[in-house]
């Protein structure tokens, strides 16, 4: 949110969406009225309780009864419907913007957004040269897996990494042309493969609800550490004007962690001295 509050020049609105059981804590934690105080666009706080409200067919009980990690997939999906907006950037906890950023860094001068759709040869081509061939594997397998859903064949497309930039306009094709007539929800498409990404990516190609502008991401996302570890090793002089942001996924970045954090000095003192031992 700093960083948003910093790089923010167009002052788009920001919401952040936390389980109702969390809203005291996140109130009493974060200075919204503060940050709302630096004129650099409103900051909300919302219940994800609120999105799950303005889903049809769906009760609480599908996000309480749904693991964690699931359930969140649903809110960042349908959280248009709530907001009653176009599109919106999606972002995740651990992401964070390093540059100045615009709407014109997230729509297309049509009016349209872009969309992220790319090959992902940086990370599959790192991830061969590496010899890390289960990452390869990986894609290709939850690739096929939508585009079986989808019966399509062709490409195999990173729709990612987060954030997103997302329009109402496809998530409502999926609902239209593809759950309601299989009587399904998106809770029951999540439940069945939980690749949120690839829904709407797929639904994109398949229904084109939009324009398709396709684009590569917009941050630098690091999804492994070795991936994180090599380009801190290997800097690159290249200016990529169209990144504006970092993400440094939470579950191995010990700073990110809460659990890491709790640990006494000499605990994470000597992890990571056991880390730089293993790559010595």
């Amino acid at each position: 949110m700093e960083s948003i509050a910093t790089f923010n020049q167009d002052k788009i609105p920001f919401y952040l969406s936390v389980p109702a059981a969390d809203s005291k804590l996140f109130q009493s934690t974060i200075n919204f009225v503060a940050l709302n105080d630096l004129d650099k666009g409103a900051f909300h706080l919302i219940l994800d309780e609120d999105i799950v409200g303005a889903m049809p067919n769906s009760s609480l009980d599908d996000y309480y009864n749904m693991r964690g990690y699931w359930n969140q997939q649903v809110v960042k999906s349908e959280a248009w419907r709530f907001l009653h907006c176009e599109n919106y950037l999606c972002l995740d906890s651990d992401a964070y913007f390093t540059k100045p950023f615009q709407l014109k860094n997230f729509m297309h001068e049509d009016g349209y957004p872009y969309s992220l759709m790319h090959d992902a040869h940086e990370l599959l081509d790192l991830a061969k040269n590496l010899g890390q061939l289960d990452v390869i594997n990986g894609f290709i397998s939850d690739s096929q897996q939508l585009k079986t859903e989808f019966q399509r064949e062709g490409p195999d497309y990173d729709f990612g990494p987060p954030p997103m930039i997302w329009s109402a306009k496809v998530w409502e094709s999926l609902y239209s042309n593809y759950l309601l007539p299989r009587n399904m929800r998106l809770w029951d498409a999540i439940e069945k493969i939980p690749m949120e990404i690839r829904w709407y990516g797929e639904a994109l190609l398949n229904y084109q609800a939009i324009p398709i502008h396709p684009i590569g991401p917009i941050f630098h996302f690091y999804h492994y550490e070795w991936q994180y570890q090599f380009h801190q090793n290997n800097p690159t002089n290249q200016i990529n004007e169209k990144i504006i942001g970092e993400v440094k996924q939470s579950y191995w970045d010990e700073s990110l962690r809460p659990d890491f954090a709790k640990k006494s000095w000499s605990s994470r003192a000597w992890k990571r001295i056991k880390k730089l031992l293993k790559k010595g």
